[in-house]
C-alpha cells in the first residue's frame, strides 16, 4: 500500500466508466445504471455512495473483479461501466477482452488509470488495439489538483475542483483528444472513441487522498455520450409532427430515447384550418434537422387558419367579400383562373378580409346572366412559417 498524504478537504465524488451499447438494457436518460469494476480488493464503497446520491443516476453496483471477470451479459445492462483497479485484476486479460466487447457492442467506458506502472491495467484486446486514452507511465503520487482543461468541453461543465495525491503520469495515445492536465501540468483527462479515462484513483484505499467533482464530471461523460432525448412540444394540437428515427408521431408520440450522434430529421403537417408557422427550440423555420448529441426540444407551432362560414355578396358590384381567420402575421393571396388575384399582409392574429371578383369569361358571364361560380385559392403564409391553402367556389351574383 502506498503512504497516505493527508488532504484538507471533503471527500466527494468520483470518476467514472459509462456504458451505454445499442443493444443494452440500460436504463433512459436520467436514470443512469452504473456497474463499477473494481480490483481494490477493497469496495469502492465512498465513490459509489457519492454517485448513489446523484439525481441523474438509479443505481450503482459493484463487480469484484479480485475474484472474477464479468461477463458481457453481465456487462450489457448497464449505462456506464466504472473501471478502477489498485491490486490488479484476476485475469487482466480476460477482462481487456470483455470490455473490448462492450465497446464494439456499442458500450461506453470511463477508466481509472492508475497503477499502470505495475501492468495492473485491462490488458487483451482493449490494451493491445489502442481503446484506452492514454499509454500507461509510472506513478508520481504527487499531490495535486485540476490545472489546464477546455472549458468548452462537456465534460469539463459545472468542474472546478478535483484533487489527487495517487496518479500516474501517462502520455496521449494516437487519435485520443486530451481535455485536462495537472496542476503540475501532466496530463489528467482525456477521451478516444468510446472510452475516456482520468490518470488518478479514488478507491477507499486512497482516503483522504482525493476531492472535488469527480461525479459530477461522471454524469457529465454519460449525458454527452450516452442516450439522449428528443421531445417534440404541439401545443395546439394543429397538426402532426414525425421524426426520421424513433418513431415520433405527435399528436400521440412526441419523444424518443435515442444514441448519442444519431441525426434526426422532423417533418411537421398543418391539419385543416391550421397552418404551420415554424419551430422553435432546437430548431427554428420550417425544416428540422439536428443531430442528438444532447437532450434536445423542439416545439412545433400551429397557428389557426380558415374562412368563415358566411361570404359576404355585393350583389351591386357583382363581388363578394371572403374573411380569413389567421394566428399571426403573415401573407395572404387569393388566386383563381376565374377570379382578380388579391394580396393582402396579415400584420397580427385576427381577420382578414379579401375581395372575389371575376374576371374573363367569368366576368362575361357574370354580366350577361347576372351570375357567374368562381373557384379559387386562398393562401397563407405565416412570418417564418410553411405555405397552407384552402380551395372555395363562391356563387357571384348581379342585380338586374
Amino acid at each position: 500500500m502506498r503512504p497516505l498524504r493527508s488532504i484538507p478537504a471533503a471527500l466527494l465524488i468520483a470518476i467514472l466508466a459509462l456504458a451505454f451499447g445499442a443493444t443494452s438494457a440500460g436504463a433512459a436518460p436520467g436514470a443512469y445504471r452504473i456497474i463499477i469494476v473494481q480490483a481494490n480488493c477493497e469496495p469502492p464503497t465512498e465513490i459509489q455512495g457519492q454517485l448513489k446520491a446523484l439525481p441523474d443516476v438509479a443505481a450503482v453496483d459493484i463487480f469484484d473483479a479480485c475474484v472474477g471477470t464479468p461477463t458481457l451479459a453481465e456487462l450489457t445492462p448497464y449505462d456506464l461501466v466504472m473501471s478502477i483497479n489498485e491490486e490488479g485484476y484476476f485475469d487482466p486479460v480476460a477482462y481487456g477482452n470483455v470490455l473490448a466487447d462492450y465497446v464494439d457492442a456499442g458500450g461506453f467506458v470511463f477508466q481509472y488509470a492508475y497503477d499502470s506502472e505495475d501492468s495492473l491495467l485491462p490488458e487483451g484486446r482493449f490494451n493491445d488495439q489502442g481503446y484506452p486514452p492514454f499509454i500507461p507511465g509510472d506513478n508520481p503520487n504527487d499531490l495535486v489538483s485540476l490545472g489546464e482543461f477546455n472549458a468548452s468541453s462537456p465534460l469539463m461543465q459545472g468542474i472546478s475542483t478535483l484533487t489527487t495525491g495517487w496518479n500516474t503520469d501517462a502520455e496521449l495515445a494516437p487519435g485520443a483528444t486530451l481535455v485536462a492536465k495537472w496542476s503540475d501540468g501532466r496530463n489528467a483527462i482525456a477521451y478516444k472513441g468510446r472510452v475516456a479515462s482520468v490518470t488518478a484513483f479514488v478507491g477507499n484505499e486512497a482516503a483522504g487522498e482525493w476531492s472535488g467533482d469527480y461525479a459530477r464530471l461522471t454524469i457529465n461523460w454519460i449525458r454527452w455520450v450516452g442516450p439522449h432525448i428528443l421531445s417534440v412540444s404541439n401545443p395546439t394540437g394543429g397538426g402532426t409532427v414525425t421524426s426520421s428515427a424513433g418513431g415520433i408521431n405527435c399528436g400521440a408520440v412526441c419523444s424518443a430515447t435515442l444514441p448519442n450522434g444519431t441525426p434526426v430529421s422532423l417533418s411537421a403537417t398543418a391539419n385543416r384550418g391550421f397552418a404551420f408557422a415554424g419551430y422553435s427550440g432546437a430548431c427554428a423555420g420550417t425544416a428540422c434537422a439536428l443531430t442528438l448529441d444532447g437532450d434536445k426540444a423542439v416545439t412545433a407551432n400551429f397557428i389557426p387558419f380558415a374562412p368563415a362560414k358566411k361570404v359576404v355578396r355585393n350583389r351591386k358590384k357583382g363581388t363578394a367579400m371572403l374573411t380569413v381567420k389567421v394566428g399571426g402575421p403573415g401573407q395572404l393571396t387569393l388566386t383563381g383562373k376565374k377570379t382578380k388575384r388579391q394580396s393582402k399582409t396579415a400584420k397580427a392574429a385576427g381577420k382578414v378580409k379579401l375581395l372575389v371578383k371575376a374576371k374573363g369569361k367569368a366576368a362575361k358571364a357574370l354580366a350577361t346572366n347576372g351570375k357567374a361560380k368562381v373557384k379559387f385559392t386562398v393562401t397563407y403564409t405565416p412570418t417564418g412559417g410553411a405555405p397552407a391553402s384552402f380551395v372555395k367556389s363562391v356563387m357571384l351574383r348581379l342585380a338586374e
